[in-house]
C-alpha cells in the first residue's frame, strides 16, 4: 500500500541525487545512501533516521526531505510525511515526486481540494500527462462529493449521494460501530477514529478507484463501498465493512509496509468472525500461491487468482493466530510501525524465520 508512484522508482530517483556537493561533508551523502538502501530493503525506520540526520546536516537538499517523507509515509506517520514533502517543495518547487506523494497523502485523508491544488500547481511547473489524468479524475470526484449527504456517529461518517439512501447509510455506520467493538475485542486494539465510508454506485466506484471488477470495497484512508447487491444482504455487508475496517486497524498500527498476505489474511479471517481456530481450507496446499508471491497488493489479479491469493493469505493468518495468538500478531504489527523490517519483526515475535513459516504453510 504505497503511493501511486511506487517504491522502486523512488529508490532510483534518490540514488540519482547523491552526487557529492563541493561544499558538503561526506556524512550527509553516506547517510542518504544508507537511507536509500533502507527504503529499497523496506527498513523504513532506518530510512527515516538516515534521511532526517542527513537533512539536518545539509538542510538545503530537497531530495533529503523527500526521502524522509517517503519513509514517514510508509510508516503511517502522515503528519511528518506531509511536513517533509512540503519541505522538499519549499526547497525545490518543481520537485514533481514530492508533489505527487503529497497530493496522494491529502487524497487518502479525504482532503480533495488540497490534493487538487497541489497537482494543479505541479502541472503548471512540470507538464505531465499522468498529472492531467489524475487531476481530471479528482475534479470529477470532488464535484460529485460536493453533493453528498452524510450521517455521522462518534467514530464513523458515511457519505452518500442520494437522500433516498440515508437509511442505508445509517445502517452502514451502525454495522461499523458493531464491527468496531468486535474487532477491538479480538485484537485488543481498536480501529482508529474517525473513519469515513463513502458509498458509490458501482460505476462511480470503478471510475474513482480503478480497481478490478471483482473488488467488493476498498480502503485507502477511507472505506469505499459500491452500492448494489452486496449492500442488500446484511451478512455480506457486515463482512465487507469489517474487512475494510481491519485494514484501517493494520495501517494504524503498522503503516503501509505490511505484506499484502498478512493484511488481507487478517481482514479475511476477522471479517468472517474468525479468531484463529482451525477452519477448512478453501484450496489445497498445492493449489495455493506461496506467501513470497503475495507481498504486494492483490488488485492486479484476475478473479480466480484473487480467490487463490485470499485463500492462501487467510490460511497463513489462521496458522499464526492458532500458534501464537492475536496479541503476538499485534506486537509484530506494532514493531513494523516502529520501522523494523518484516523479516526481523517476524522472527522476533513468531519465533521462526519467515521463510521457514512460509514453507510450513505451503505444505499444509
Amino acid at each position: 500500500m504505497s503511493s501511486r508512484l511506487g517504491i522502486a522508482p523512488i529508490v532510483l530517483l534518490l540514488a540519482g541525487c547523491l552526487a557529492p556537493d563541493a561544499g558538503a561533508a561526506q556524512d550527509p551523502i553516506a547517510l542518504a545512501r544508507a537511507g536509500t538502501v533502507a527504503i529499497e530493503q523496506q527498513r523504513f525506520g532506518d530510512a527515516l533516521d538516515a534521511f532526517t540526520a542527513a537533512a539536518a546536516l545539509q538542510p538545503g537538499d530537497a531530495s533529503l526531505c523527500f526521502g524522509a517523507g517517503v519513509a514517514a509515509f510508509m510508516l503511517g506517520q502522515d503528519d511528518l510525511a506531509q511536513r517533509r514533502f512540503e519541505c522538499a517543495l519549499a526547497l525545490k518547487p518543481d520537485h514533481l515526486p514530492a508533489a505527487m506523494w503529497l497530493g496522494d497523502l491529502h487524497y487518502r485523508a479525504g482532503r480533495l481540494p488540497e490534493a487538487i491544488s497541489i497537482y494543479d500547481t505541479a502541472r503548471l511547473r512540470s507538464p505531465n500527462q499522468d498529472l492531467e489524468k489524475q487531476l481530471a479524475l479528482w475534479r470529477r470526484e470532488y464535484e460529485l462529493q460536493s453533493r453528498f449527504h452524510q450521517v455521522r456517529t462518534a467514530r464513523f461518517t458515511a457519505l452518500f449521494e442520494r437522500a433516498a439512501d440515508e437509511a442505508l447509510a445509517r445502517d452502514v455506520v451502525a454495522r461499523l460501530e458493531s464491527a468496531y467493538w468486535r474487532i477491538g475485542r479480538t485484537l485488543g486494539v481498536y480501529p482508529p477514529a474517525p473513519v469515513t465510508v463513502v458509498l458509490y454506485t458501482r460505476e462511480q466506484f470503478a471510475d474513482f478507484t480503478r480497481l478490478a471488477e471483482w473488488s467488493a470495497a476498498a480502503y485507502d484512508g477511507r472505506i469505499r463501498v459500491p452500492l448494489g447487491e452486496t449492500l442488500e444482504r446484511g451478512d455480506e455487508l457486515d463482512r465487507v465493512l469489517s474487512h475494510e475496517l481491519v485494514h484501517a486497524v493494520v495501517v494504524g498500527m503498522a503503516g503501509r509496509s505490511v505484506p499484502a498476505w498478512l493484511s488481507e489474511g487478517l481482514a479475511t479471517v476477522l471479517a468472517s468472525g474468525g479468531n484463529g481456530e482451525a477452519q477448512p481450507l478453501l484450496v489445497s496446499g498445492a493449489g495455493r500461491p506461496g506467501l513470497s508471491t503475495l507481498h504486494r497488493g492483490f488488485i492486479g489479479l484476475s478473479r480466480p487468482e484473487a480467490e487463490l491469493a485470499y485463500a492462501s493469505a487467510a490460511h497463513a493468518v489462521r496458522r499464526l493466530l492458532e500458534h501464537r495468538g492475536a496479541a503476538t500478531v499485534v506486537a509484530l504489527l506494532r514493531q513494523l510501525g516502529r520501522g523494523a523490517s518484516f523479516a526481523f519483526a517476524f522472527q522476533q515475535h513468531i519465533g521462526m524465520p519467515y521463510e521457514e513459516f512460509a514453507a510450513l504453510v505451503a505444505r499444509d
